[in-house]
C-alpha cells in the first residue's frame, strides 16, 4: 500500500535498494560523500561501530520511525554519552536523506525532536584575573597559546597551525587560515582549511598580548611554525591540554577547560562592547547563532551606559532638568 501511494505520487522508489542493509549503505556513503572531513569521517565510523551497531543488520526499507525511536532510546539507556548518541543520529539523519534523494527509502524515518542536538552544560568563563593568572602560571612554552585561546578566542586547532607568516605584530593582528587537525586512530596530524568560509578570518590582538607573542616568536618557535614541540614538530593538543591543566591546578581552577579560553574571549570582547557582527568575525562563524550567546555580557554594559548617561545629567546645571519635548 505504501508502495502504491509513493507511485501515485510521482516519487521514485528503488525496491533493489530498499533492501541494502544499513551498515552496507552508512559505509558506503561515508566513503561516497565528498564533503565530510576526515576527523569527523573517523567519527562516524567509531560511532558505527559502537552505538549503531543495532541498526546495521537491518535493511533500509525496513527502518521505521518507532524502529530509530527506540533505537536512540535504547542507547542513551545503555550509558552511551550524549555527545555520541546526539553525533550519531546526526550521521544517521544525513545518510537517510541521501537515501531518500537517491530514491531508495520514500522518507527519512529520523523524527526525534532534539536528538541531534548536543546540549552540553553551559560552561564558565574565566575573569580577567583568573585569566592572567593562568598564563603567569602556564610554562613559557605554551603561555602564548593560552594568551592567543583566551584574549582572542580561537580554537585550539586554530592555534596549533598558526604560522609565522600569519601574524603581523606590527599591526597587531593575526590571521586564521587553516587548522590543525589530529586523528585519533592513526595519531595523524595536517592541517586543513577552516569548515567555512567564515573561518578564514583577521583577528585584532590586544596590545597588552603582543609582548608575550614576540618573547614566544624569539624563543619556542619553528623556523615557519608559531607553535612546535620539543622535537620541532607540531606541538600537539594533547600536550598543550597536560600543560593547561597543570597551570589551572597550580591557581586552583580545576573547572575550567582549555577550551573554555575561547568562550571567555568572546564575554571579555562583548562586555568590551564588542556588537554581534563584530563577535561572528572574531568566532569566524557565518551564523549569529554561536556569537549570540556571549552577548549576555553586553547587556551589563549597557546597564553601565544608562548609568554613565544619568550621571551627565547630575553634572549639569542642577536647576534645568527638565526635557522640553518639542525640542
Amino acid at each position: 500500500m505504501t508502495i502504491e501511494v509513493d507511485l501515485l505520487r510521482g516519487e521514485r522508489v528503488d525496491l533493489g535498494g530498499g533492501r541494502e542493509l544499513l551498515g552496507d549503505y552508512l559505509r558506503r556513503w561515508l566513503a561516497q560523500h565528498p564533503r565530510i572531513g576526515p576527523r569527523w569521517r573517523e567519527t562516524c565510523e567509531r560511532n558505527l561501530r559502537l552505538h549503531l551497531a543495532p541498526l546495521e543488520s537491518v535493511r533500509l526499507r525496513d527502518l521505521t520511525p518507532t524502529r530509530v525511536r527506540t533505537w536512540h532510546a535504547d542507547a542513551l539507556a545503555a550509558g552511551g554519552g550524549p555527545t555520541s548518541i546526539a553525533q550519531s543520529y546526526r550521521f544517521l539523519r544525513a545518510a537517510l536523506n541521501g537515501a531518500v534523494d537517491d530514491g531508495l527509502i520514500p522518507s527519512n524515518p529520523c523524527r526525534v525532536r532534539g536528538a541531534g542536538a548536543d546540549r552540553a552544560p553551559e560552561r564558565p568563563v574565566a575573569t580577567v584575573e583568573e585569566l592572567g593568572r593562568l598564563i603567569e602560571a602556564t610554562t613559557p612554552r605554551h603561555r602564548a597559546a593560552v594568551a592567543l585561546a583566551g584574549w582572542c578566542g580561537l580554537r585550539r586547532g586554530e592555534i596549533l597551525a598558526l604560522q609565522r607568516r600569519d601574524l603581523d605584530l606590527s599591526l597587531s593582528v593575526l590571521r586564521v587560515k587553516q587548522t590543525q587537525t589530529e586523528m585519533l586512530s592513526s595519531k595523524a596530524i595536517f592541517d586543513s582549511a577552516p569548515k567555512t568560509q567564515a573561518g578564514y578570518r583577521s583577528v585584532a590582538i590586544p596590545p597588552h598580548v603582543i609582548p608575550v607573542l614576540e618573547e614566544h616568536l624569539a624563543t619556542f618557535a619553528g623556523p615557519t611554525r608559531v607553535f612546535v614541540g620539543r622535537d620541532g614538530g607540531p606541538l600537539r593538543g594533547d600536550a598543550l591540554r597536560q600543560s593547561f591543566e597543570r597551570a589551572r591546578t597550580k591557581v586552583g581552577l580545576e573547572h575550567l577547560r582549555f577550551h573554555d579560553l575561547r568562550p571567555t574571549g568572546q564575554t571579555l570582547a562583548a562586555a568590551a562592547g564588542a556588537s554581534l557582527a563584530d563577535l561572528m568575525r572574531r568566532l569566524g562563524h557565518a551564523s549569529p547563532a554561536a556569537a549570540r550567546r556571549y552577548l549576555h555580557a553586553s547587556d551589563d554594559r549597557d546597564q553601565q551606559i544608562a548609568r554613565a548617561l544619568s550621571d551627565l545629567v547630575q553634572q549639569s546645571d542642577p536647576t534645568d532638568r527638565r526635557i522640553d519635548p518639542g525640542r
